[in-house]
């Protein structure tokens, strides 16, 4: 959320600040312009210069101020929320049980934020689909060879992820921070991973408590929104292998995590709608559709479209 404090700043200062700025000095302008009535030694520019003073003023302290106010308490805010998070994060390291808790936490917040989310499906069908948005962070696992990638290697993926997104759902995805373990003693387990029933029994064990503990310590933004559920960024595990000829795997609402084959991760777009509501949708037959089985699809049916902007992964702010 500290990321979304300084989009909220860049947005204050983009489209209100920027347009006030115009104003004011349009006003300077037309004051400097102003005949001077020499009957009572120019007067009118007295008021003028008096009105643009009390403008500057005003606009600073509303503006300017409040701005940094707004962005010191969101941040604050955030910092509280991240803190708790990842405490509680700590409670779902426990293999079964802790892990249990975790899966069912995430399908409760799925469906209290789906509930939430009607009013901006009802703005969807009536045909005010703005733009939303859907914040990702991604880490990059490593074995003893080194990382199984870098961000360079990933960058064409994501920007085809991007475009794929902002076309077929109109949502902006946002990378919000790329990062590559530090650590090389890293489970075989998370480095080779299953999919389907093999990803969600794996989840429960020590595999589930890795990349949870992993979600914490390098996503630590996002920590306080991935326990409350709203806007929570889902966490991309790049690896090195998934088991049969899958190239990535989700566990639709009982995580908040997608992995991808690090060498393969042409699947990131695909994945990201399993995490985002469409993880009953069995794999398209449309190729060109998103949720085609062989990855690649730019297209989203006007149903999937409506059902994958309202997951709690994607909001307008």
């Amino acid at each position: 959320m500290a990321q979304l404090c300084r989009e909220f700043h860049e947005w204050v200062e983009e489209e209100i600040e920027k347009p006030v700025e115009e104003w004011r000095e349009e006003r300077v302008r037309k004051c400097r312009e102003r005949k001077c009535r020499k009957w009572c030694l120019c007067c009118n520019k007295w008021l003028c210069w008096i009105e643009t003073v009390v403008v500057r003023v005003v606009t600073w302290v509303v503006i300017t101020v409040g701005k940094w106010v707004v962005r010191v308490v969101c941040e604050a805010v955030n910092l509280v929320l991240d803190i708790v998070g990842a405490l509680v994060g700590i409670l779902f390291l426990i293999p079964i049980l802790g892990r249990l808790l975790r899966q069912v936490w995430d399908f409760f917040v799925e469906l209290v934020w789906q509930v939430v989310g009607l009013i901006g499906v009802l703005l969807d069908l009536l045909g005010l689909d703005w733009e939303k948005k859907l914040r990702i962070c991604i880490i990059i696992l490593r074995d003893k060879a080194g990382p199984l990638t870098t961000a360079a290697a990933l960058a064409p993926t994501i920007q085809s992820a991007q475009a794929a997104w902002k076309s077929a759902a109109n949502v902006k995805l946002i990378v919000q921070d790329i990062h590559t373990i530090v650590s090389t003693d890293i489970r075989e387990r998370n480095l080779d991973v299953d999919c389907d029933f093999g990803a969600w029994t794996d989840d429960l064990f020590a595999t589930g408590s890795n990349f949870e503990l992993y979600a914490n310590l390098y996503c630590f933004d996002g920590a306080g929104r991935r326990l409350i559920g709203w806007g929570a960024p889902v966490i991309v595990f790049a690896v090195r292998d998934i088991a049969g000829s899958k190239r990535g795997c989700s566990l639709g609402p009982f995580s908040d995590y997608v992995t991808v084959e690090a060498a393969r991760p042409d699947c990131l777009a695909h994945e990201l709608g399993h995490a985002c509501y469409l993880y009953w949708d069995q794999h398209h037959s449309d190729p060109a559709n998103l949720m085609h089985s062989r990855c690649g699809g730019t297209t989203l049916e006007g149903w999937q479209k409506t059902l994958i902007r309202n997951s709690r992964h994607i909001t307008y702010l």
